[in-house]
């Protein structure tokens, strides 16, 4: 039975109106193959069609190496017939269901990508580089392609390297066969090699050194040709594991000797896939790197055509990689030298951004887990293997229901036909997923039995079942106000045809998990892991997300958000359940991968090398920077390095308990003003009306002195001896005077600084900092909002910021303090008004006085970094996982 839908999206590739598609859509319908097509789905298909036109992509950028590199690519394609490029579009059209937007977005993409990775038909070279993504953005999707590419303009040898987990490197094995082709009868059901068309009738499968089951190992290359005389690609993919890669080099290095040759005269491309994990030397020795670096390094080296090129969404490790290094041996360090390669962002794309930043549009998918759901009774956050777990809490079950309801509501839009998950991640040990599992079972299986003898009873008997109580209060707290307009006893008469073949699968070291391929109906299934739900693995159509883990690193905490991607048709209906302090995390974590976006954009509009902007990234440019790391562990410490240079340093916690200190904070300010108040100024802010006065050209001096009298409370990392030290240590005449300006808000207090400097509070949400006493951390991780950044501005200064920003649409608060501006720093005192975020209450009723630290550009060169050692006011008091 030929599929409507399918087909339909496969043939819009060059329709550019919502009339073709519907002509389009009516010629197909009427073509005799659909006689089981209802009206009902004939719309769903042309919605979803029609829906594709409004995909779009943000704009790609490049950082790039001065060295010469000469395009090549474009005429080197631009000669061949069919290509298997060709092929892979006609894959993503037909089966994947790639929107032609998509395709486009990627065919531009990949085809500088490849030209960047350097001729493999031309003259030797080594390159390096980095493309730079989005968690669960479509990587995989995209590293296929470029494979595709790279065989087309004939590299003989590719290299995958996927994590170092084997259900990973098996995931990945079957999608790479998927895309780029496999001779295996058992496979030849999906992927291009399922493709009818004769013009693909020439293409051979690659020759495949691993397989689904088997990574590389010694019998791997008995039936290997010459990589010179090879008319297909070798392709391995391998784990990031010490012997696989020593395996793989001692294969290549033995086959260069026996061909007499220091150097094999054949070209390498390496795709390092979450490059940033496992793969980047951490080893103080920098002639001692660690064994997978240096494994890495080694193969590359081998060869007189190499390209290196990493994939990650979470880049922060490869930038810190120290460029300068380069053994003889080795050769350089994986720092992506000759490129850094940015893909812009699909509107349609459910990322970091749209989720947990300021103003999310997505932010109703967050459900915050309050103090009751999270009883230590169910299962403390700190626990133990043989931890005792016997029942579910209370959002557990609420998290649940909200996946029964969300399989019906998806089959009735008609998506019956794919697959569904939700995911448990609660702990990281093997035995306690057992447990959670045998919890979680007993408790579906109630439900599907209570739903199977009283869904289609009339509501009024069905809701008599304290279970399916349960289920409508999770049905009118989450999905009430659909778009359909649902009631729940139409979603309870469908229930048990959607959730009966619901079933629970462990993913860990010690369980493969779920099987998507396995079988002709798609799965629904509940996942129940700790660490191996995350890099790389992907989690099919996953609509609901229970996240309860302590917080780890940035990239490590970003990396566990399966719930980023694309959800057509359903996006809806996500919800991702984790507390407050974990929500505050991924919010802060929003604003520093934006920030480090928008300096990758702006180097490359100002023609950075890749080198030059590491260094800027290494001396501070998106904070704290580690030069020296000792094992992570309780009351562990780190040596690092700070610049203030272009940054915005705040005060983010409040103490609600030390009233005297919050008193002296006011007195401080109050007797600044007074000390200054010849100083008052009308001219504090160039646009807005109404504003308090502020102060202007304060002298350094009483800056520092008020920055030794003001009072930052733990846990806001605001470390007042830090940011004098550096301001001792610059003597740049920016910073010789300063501005303060002071918000009046729209809250129901008043404050009085005295000299007129007086008004309304500003609101603040505000969540409790977890094992400090009284204090309370602001909710969205930033005090003031980017607009703010205008204050102390000039006309015509703040004319020239909305200039070179008339493409944006808010204007990020560094932006205000761009070097070209010329500007003075600049301290912004609020005067808070803070409610808890779950109560709603208000805190306290004194006025908390808060700061925000605006310091310019300094200038390249002109900044000088400070020592320090982090502390535990720097570490929070938090248990720090670590990936094993």
């Amino acid at each position: 039975m030929y599929n409507f839908e399918q087909m339909l999206l496969s043939q819009i590739s060059n329709v550019k109106t919502e009339p073709e598609i519907i002509e389009l859509a009516e010629k197909l319908r009427d073509s005799g193959l659909f006689d089981y097509l209802s009206s009902e789905m004939y719309q769903n298909a042309l919605d979803n069609a029609i829906d594709t036109l409004n995909i779009s992509f943000g704009e790609s950028y490049s950082v790039e190496s001065q060295d010469k590199h000469d395009p090549w690519f474009e005429s080197f394609y631009k000669e061949l017939g069919i290509t298997r490029w060709d092929r892979y579009v006609d894959y993503l059209q037909s089966q994947k269901r790639f929107a032609p937007a998509v395709i486009n977005g990627m065919r531009e993409n990949l085809f500088k990508i490849t030209d960047l990775l350097g001729n493999p038909n031309g003259e030797n070279f080594k390159r390096k580089g980095l493309v730079v993504g989005d968690v669960q953005s479509g990587k995989t999707a995209n590293y296929v392609g470029l494979m595709n590419l790279a065989t087309d303009a004939n590299y003989k040898l590719i290299i995958v390297l996927t994590g170092t987990t084997n259900k990973l490197r098996e995931q990945t094995q079957i999608r790479i066969e998927e895309g780029l082709g496999i001779s295996s009868s058992s496979r030849k059901d999906k992927g291009v090699t399922s493709i009818k068309n004769a013009t693909y009738k020439d293409f051979m499968p690659p020759m495949y050194l691993t397989s689904k089951t088997d990574d590389f190992n010694k019998n791997s290359v008995k039936n290997a040709i010459s990589l010179e005389q090879t008319t297909v690609p070798i392709v391995i993919v391998t784990k990031k594991n010490t012997n696989a890669l020593k395996s793989i080099y001692s294969w290549i290095d033995e086959y260069s000797r026996i061909q007499n040759h220091d150097h094999i005269d054949s070209s390498v491309l390496m795709i390092d896939d979450e490059a940033d994990f496992a793969s980047v030397d951490t080893s103080k020795d920098e002639e001692q790197p660690t064994a997978i670096n240096s494994s890495i390094r080694k193969i590359l080296e081998l060869f007189t055509k190499s390209s290196y090129i990493g994939f990650t969404a979470t880049p922060f490790a490869n930038i810190f990689i120290d460029p300068e290094n380069d053994s003889q041996m080795l050769g350089q360090d994986l720092f992506p030298s000759d490129y850094i390669y940015v893909l812009g962002e699909s509107k349609e794309y459910l990322g970091v951004q749209q989720i947990f930043s300021e103003n999310a549009a997505h932010g109703k998918m967050l459900v915050p887990l309050k103090e009751e759901y999270i009883e230590e009774t169910y299962l403390p956050l700190k626990h133990k293997k043989d931890s005792s777990f016997e029942r579910l809490s209370p959002s557990m079950m609420d998290a649940i229901n909200v996946f029964f309801i969300a399989n019906v509501i998806r089959d009735l839009r008609g998506d019956e036909n794919s697959h569904r998950s939700m995911l448990f991640n609660i702990s990281r040990y093997s035995d306690m997923h057992t447990n959670i599992k045998d919890i979680v079972q007993e408790y579906i299986l109630s439900l599907q039995k209570d739903i199977r003898l009283n869904g289609k009873l009339p509501i009024e008997e069905a809701m008599k079942k304290e279970s399916i109580v349960s289920m409508s209060k999770s049905y009118e707290k989450h999905y009430l106000n659909l778009k359909e307009g649902y009631t729940f006893e139409a979603v309870l008469r469908n229930m048990n045809d959607s959730v009966h073949r619901i079933k629970v699968a462990i993913i860990n070291k010690d369980n493969k998990g779920v099987d998507y391929l396995a079988g002709n109906e798609e799965k629904r299934v509940i996942v129940i892991g700790g660490f191996s739900l995350s890099r790389g693995l992907t989690l099919e159509g996953l609509m609901v997300s229970y996240y309860r883990r302590n917080s780890v690193t940035y990239d490590s905490l970003l990396q566990m958000g399966r719930w980023f991607g694309y959800r057509p048709n359903y996006e809806d209906l996500v919800r991702i359940y984790m507390s407050d302090d974990v929500i505050s995390d991924f919010e802060f974590i929003a604003m520093a991968t934006k920030e480090l976006k928008e300096d990758l954009e702006l180097n490359s509009n100002r023609g950075l090398t890749p080198r030059q902007f590491g260094i800027k990234v290494r001396s501070g440019q998106i904070g704290l920077i580690i030069t020296a790391r000792n094992k992570m562990g309780t009351g562990s410490k780190m040596t690092a390095s700070v610049d203030f240079n272009k940054d915005i340093v705040e005060t983010l916690a409040i103490s609600i308990e030390e009233k005297e200190a919050n008193q002296k904070n006011i007195n401080v300010i109050t007797e600044l003003i007074e000390n200054n108040r010849d100083q008052l100024s009308e001219s504090i802010h160039p646009n807005r009306k109404n504003v308090l006065p502020g102060l202007i050209n304060i002298d350094k001096v009483h800056v520092i002195q008020f920055l030794r009298e003001f009072i930052p409370f733990r846990g806001s990392k605001f470390d007042s001896s830090l940011i004098i030290k550096w301001l001792n240590s610059n003597e740049s005449p920016i910073l010789s005077k300063w501005d303060f300006a002071f918000v009046s808000g729209t809250g129901q207090n008043t404050f009085d600084f005295g000299n007129n400097v007086k008004g309304n509070t500003s609101v603040r949400t505000m969540i409790k900092a977890k094992g400090i006493q009284g204090i309370y951390k602001s909710k969205n991780s930033r005090l003031g909002s980017p607009t703010d950044g205008a204050f102390g501005l000039s006309k015509v200064q703040y004319d020239n910021v909305k200039s070179y920003n008339r493409n944006k649409g808010t204007i990020p608060q560094k932006n205000y303090f761009d070097e070209s501006l010329n500007r003075k720093p600049i301290i912004i005192i609020y005067a808070i008004e803070p409610y808890d975020s779950g109560t709603k209450n208000v805190l306290t009723d004194q006025v908390i006085p808060m700061i925000s630290i605006g310091i310019p550009d300094l200038g390249k060169g002109r900044s000088h970094r400070v020592d320090y050692v982090v502390n535990k006011l720097y570490q929070e008091v938090k248990e720090i996982e670590v990936e094993n």
